[in-house]
C-alpha cells in the first residue's frame, strides 16, 4: 500500500527542481485592434502572430516561452500579465488599468475564478518545465519523473483540465503529446484555441525531415490521433485540441458532446472513432495551479474520478503553489488560512483520506527568489 505523506507537508529536499536554465520566458505589452476570437481560426491570421483584444481594452499581454533542444518558442495571448511565473531577469509586462468591467461577466457558467485562466501561473511554468526540460546531469529528476518525461515525449494522451490560455497543454505537444485540453466555454473559445491556433505549424511544418543512411528524406505529418476532436493543431511533434468542460456539471453529458462534434465533422472513414470512448483512451489528466479555492476543489476531483473510473490506469498530475506561508510553526501551518482558501495540506487530506488515492511528489521548487513559498507537482493514482 502507498504509505501516506505525513501531514503537515514539505518538500524532500531531494526532489527540489532548479529553474532549468534552458527555459526562458518574457511579456510585452502590445496594443492590438478589437475582434472576434472566432476570426482567430482563419489559418492565415493565426500564424501572423495577432494578439487579439477579446476584453475592448486595446492592451494585450504577450507572454513567450522557449520550447526544448530549440531556439523557437510558443506565443501566447493574454487578457492579464503572469503572476510569479517571470523570473528577475526576464522581461515582465504592466498593463494599465482602465477600469473596465470584464466583457465576459455574464457569460454562462464564467465567474471570477474562471478570469484567472486569462493569465500564466507559477504552477504552470513548473510543469512545463518538469515534463519538456530533461535534466541531462540526471541530478535533479527522479526515476519517475524521467519516466513521465520519456511518455510525453512518445505521444501520451493527456486531458488537461483549467488549460487557460493555453501554455502547458501546448508545451506539452510540442514536446510530442496528444494534449486535449478543456476549461470554460469563455476561455476555449476567446483564449485557450485561438492560442493553440497562433502556435500550430504552418503549412510549410506538415512535413518534417528525416536522415537514413546519410540520405535526407521527406516525411508527412502523422494523421490527427481517433480521440481528438477535429479541432486539433499540430504543435511541434504532438497534437492538441480543445473543448469545453465545466466542472460543476456532470463530466458525462459533456463527453457526449464531445463526441456529438466529432461525428458531425469527421469523414466516414473516422465515423467509427465517434463512439470511442475518449474518457477510456486518457492517460494522464494534467491540472496546473487551478483548484486555489475550496469550492473548485471537489468539482475538480469528481472530474478527474470519472476518467478514473474509465481508465484505471490513468493518473493525475496536480500542480500546486503553496500560498500560506510556511509550515515551520503552527501559526503559519495550513489550519490558520481562510476557509475559503485550498492548501497544500487541504489538497493532500482531500486526495488521501476522501477520496482514498495514492499521492507522491514528482518535484518541486520555490516560485522565484523574491516569494519563497513552494510549487509542488503531484502524481496522484487511484487505488485499485
Amino acid at each position: 500500500m502507498q504509505e501516506i505523506i505525513a501531514l503537515p507537508f514539505k518538500g524532500d529536499p531531494s526532489l527540489m527542481r532548479p529553474a532549468s536554465k534552458d527555459f526562458r520566458c518574457h511579456e510585452s505589452l502590445e496594443r492590438h485592434f478589437v475582434a472576434a476570437a472566432a476570426d482567430a481560426d482563419d489559418d492565415d491570421v493565426a500564424h501572423d502572430h495577432y494578439a487579439y483584444d477579446v476584453s475592448g481594452s486595446g492592451q494585450v499581454v504577450m507572454f513567450q516561452c522557449t520550447l526544448p533542444e530549440t531556439n523557437k518558442f510558443l506565443t501566447f495571448s493574454c487578457q492579464e500579465p503572469s503572476c510569479g511565473v517571470l523570473m528577475e531577469d526576464e522581461p515582465a509586462a504592466t498593463k494599465e488599468e482602465d477600469g473596465a468591467m470584464d466583457p465576459f461577466f455574464f457569460d454562462t457558467g464564467y465567474t471570477l475564478a474562471g478570469k484567472t485562466g486569462f493569465q500564466v501561473w507559477p504552477g504552470s511554468r513548473l510543469v512545463v518545465e518538469a515534463m519538456t526540460f530533461v535534466d541531462a546531469s540526471n541530478n535533479h529528476d527522479s526515476p519517475r519523473l524521467r519516466t513521465w518525461q520519456e511518455r510525453m515525449a512518445n505521444g501520451a494522451k493527456v486531458l488537461e483540465l483549467g488549460s487557460g490560455v493555453g501554455v502547458v497543454g501546448a508545451s506539452l505537444a510540442s514536446f510530442g503529446a496528444h494534449v486535449l485540453l478543456s476549461d470554460l466555454q469563455t476561455l476555449v473559445q476567446n483564449s485557450t484555441q485561438p492560442n493553440l491556433q497562433r502556435n500550430a505549424n504552418n503549412k510549410n511544418q506538415q512535413s518534417f525531415r528525416a536522415n537514413y543512411d546519410d540520405t535526407e528524406i521527406v516525411l508527412s505529418s502523422p494523421p490527427r490521433p481517433s480521440w481528438l476532436p477535429s479541432n486539433a493543431v499540430r504543435i511541434g511533434k504532438g497534437w492538441a485540441a480543445s473543448t469545453a468542460v465545466d466542472w460543476t456539471i456532470p463530466l458525462p453529458e459533456q463527453v457526449q458532446h464531445i463526441r456529438a462534434s466529432k461525428a458531425s465533422t469527421t469523414n466516414s472513414a473516422d465515423s467509427s472513432s465517434s463512439s470511442e470512448n475518449i474518457l477510456g483512451q486518457i492517460e494522464v489528466v494534467i491540472a496546473s495551479d487551478c483548484v486555489w479555492l475550496v469550492s473548485m476543489m471537489e468539482p475538480l476531483f469528481d472530474t478527474v474520478q470519472y476518467v478514473f473510473q474509465h481508465n484505471p490506469n490513468a493518473k493525475l498530475l496536480l500542480s500546486f503553489q503553496r500560498r500560506d506561508g510556511s509550515t515551520t510553526t503552527p501559526e503559519s501551518s495550513d489550519s490558520s488560512e481562510s476557509s475559503m482558501f485550498t492548501t497544500v495540506d487541504k489538497i493532500l487530506t482531500a486526495i488521501q483520506h476522501d477520496r482514498k488515492w495514492s499521492v507522491q511528489c514528482l518535484a518541486w521548487r520555490y516560485v522565484n527568489q523574491t516569494d519563497q513559498n513552494e510549487i509542488f507537482l503531484f502524481e496522484v493514482s487511484p487505488n485499485h
